[in-house]
């Protein structure tokens, strides 16, 4: 029978150009795919041979399209931002699609081709990346590239039994399970197994061990470790499943591999909003951000300080031990409070269980930030970490006696500030603000002005916070620590409209949601917008109080937030009648 009666040549479902064979592009997250581009439309493609790895071969395709740019792709919409199409039946060794099923030898085909056609406006901020990938990608050839499973095909070794992979889970032999997962892919399986475990410890040695053995296999077999981290994830998603440890071990193959699977930082924080799952959570995020602060930073960091507040003692006490290994300066203050919390939570810490409490954990975040906040500002670095960019400030090798001496003070200041004896607080802190300023620690003149500030606000003394905070924030901004600004602008605004000068606080209002939206925090957007929309309203500006009220509902309705954005609605719908709209 001839061939052209049975397949046909694959064509953009979009334009009908004709396709080229999908090529290898590195780097691999959730398979061995190949991949393609429409050069008429501009539209991707990802080839699963397997047929069944089609979530898996979408989410690829979406990735690839936003040129690994997973902020934006996991912000993306079907039908508001792409158009997707499955293609089933392709064959890559003759790039021929064969509409029933089965090729001239009646073997069955079962490659798929999955197509994201993002829309123009979104395109054309990705489109040269992606082209300029497939260009450095080999090229495409007539053999079969990929084997059966999307697995690069390897030699085949012995079986490792379950007692084996116990046994060397429970001593953390790291070196001999990477050995045996080289030889018996169902090595991965049989540690995760070991999550379930009635042995907490073991449950936690299985943790590090499947972190620590995906993350070097993923590279040479990134099948393999894509179809783990798809089950972990599942597993993470479904609130009847039984997930314990899932999403710890996510985290550790992130912390392992965050080139490959950071982007997978958003996907964890966007589990927050489930409550039993917010004690793992924080444990991953804490030991993604001791090794990689900026990657947590990045993805959406402000819903972490508020568990600082929260009322659950554990959630409250895994907030405080994730900050602390961040060495997050923003989170400073807080923790501070949080020192004499004598709540009891037990806690990994990565190497074994500890019992103890939030106070304990608080007062060693504390010492943790305040060395960090001391050793960046001798370096000549931001307040946060020396992976932080940071400025043009001199570089401090030896601190003066008029230094050591003002540090000491600073402490004092602290301390009485915490017991409410505030006017002898800002003397001292005067005093040390001084000190700082002539010797050139811009790191410490910010957090002295930022406690002066607070002070002021303390005594309702409004009006004088305004410069000891600003200046706080000319450091922030000048070091290009986003999160700091923020923090810093909110307290700011909240001076502003204490004073009902709202003229004057609607420059900060948009300079934040700025920065917030640049950071992806859409919970904060949408807060900023609605703090916009009431400052318009108290200004009779009604239209354009309208407007932005109605994008912050959008927001708080798309990340679930239904109480939120229903008292917004109603508000919107009162103010389109008062002008008539309705």
């Amino acid at each position: 029978m001839a061939r052209g009666l049975d397949s046909i040549k694959p064509l953009c479902p979009f334009c009908d150009t004709p396709l080229e064979r999908p090529r290898d592009v590195e780097p691999k997250r959730l398979g061995d795919f190949g991949y393609g581009r429409c050069d008429e439309c501009g539209a991707v493609y990802v080839h699963d041979v397997t047929g069944f790895n089609l979530g898996a071969a979408l989410v690829e395709a979406l990735g690839f399209a936003c040129n690994d740019n997973w902020d934006m792709a996991w912000d993306l919409m079907p039908d508001q931002d792409y158009h997707d199409v499955l293609i089933e039946h392709y064959d890559e060794k003759t790039h021929r699609i064969y509409p029933s099923g089965h090729d001239n030898n009646g073997a069955r085909v079962k490659g798929a081709l999955s197509f994201i056609r993002l829309f123009d406006d979104v395109r054309q901020l990705t489109d040269a990346g992606v082209r300029q990938r497939l260009e450095e990608a080999p090229d495409a050839s007539g053999g079969v590239s990929r084997q059966a499973g999307g697995r690069l095909s390897a030699g085949h070794g012995r079986r490792f039994s379950k007692r084996e992979v116990q046994q060397s889970v429970a001593g953390r032999r790291l070196g001999e399970l990477i050995t045996m997962a080289l030889q018996d892919r169902l090595v991965l399986r049989k540690i995760q197994r070991l999550l379930y475990s009635a042995d907490e410890q073991q449950r936690w040695n299985a943790v590090l061990m499947l972190g620590g053995v995906a993350g070097a296999l993923a590279k040479s077999d990134p099948t393999l470790v894509g179809d783990l981290v798809r089950r972990l994830l599942y597993a993470a998603n479904d609130s009847a499943a039984a997930n314990w440890g899932t999403i710890e071990a996510i985290g550790e193959i992130i912390r392992c591999q965050p080139g490959i699977y950071g982007s997978f930082v958003r996907h964890i924080i966007g589990l927050l909003p489930d409550k039993p799952s917010r004690p793992a959570i924080l444990w991953a995020l804490g030991r993604i951000g001791e090794l990689y602060p900026k990657l947590v930073k990045s993805a959406s960091f402000f819903p972490l300080l508020d568990f600082l507040e929260s009322d659950d003692d554990t959630v409250r006490g895994y907030a405080v031990w994730a900050l602390g290994r961040m060495r997050s300066r923003e989170a400073l203050t807080a923790c501070r409070r949080l020192c004499s919390d004598t709540a009891p939570l037990s806690i990994f810490d990565g190497d074994k269980i500890i019992d103890t409490t939030v106070g304990r954990l608080a007062l060693e975040a504390v010492t943790t930030m305040e060395s960090e906040v001391s050793e960046g500002d001798k370096r000549g670095g931001i307040m946060t970490t020396e992976n932080d960019q940071a400025g043009a400030q001199p570089q401090i090798t030896e601190e003066s006696q008029r230094v050591i001496e003002a540090r000491t003070v600073y402490q004092e200041a602290d301390i009485l500030k915490n017991r409410g004896q505030s006017l002898d607080a800002l003397d001292k802190f005067e005093q040390v603000l001084a000190i700082f300023d002539e010797e050139g620690y811009e790191v410490e003149v910010a957090n002295v002005c930022e406690k002066i500030g607070d002070l002021h606000v303390m005594r309702g003394n409004f009006q004088a916070a305004l410069s000891p905070y600003k200046r706080t924030l000319a450091v922030c901004e000048k070091y290009g620590d986003p999160v700091s600004t923020v923090i810093i602008i909110e307290k700011i605004i909240d001076v502003y409209r204490q004073l009902k000068e709202w003229e004057k606080v609607l420059p900060y209002y948009f300079r934040a949601l700025e920065l917030v939206e640049d950071l992806s925090e859409v919970k904060r957007s949408a807060l900023f917008l609605a703090g916009i929309g009431d400052v318009y309203e108290r200004l009779g500006r009604h239209r354009d109080a309208l407007d932005a009220y109605v994008l912050a509902e959008k927001l708080y309705r798309n990340m679930g937030a239904r109480e939120k954005a229903d008292l917004l609605a109603s508000g919107i719908k009162q103010l389109k009648n008062a002008l008539g709209e309705e």
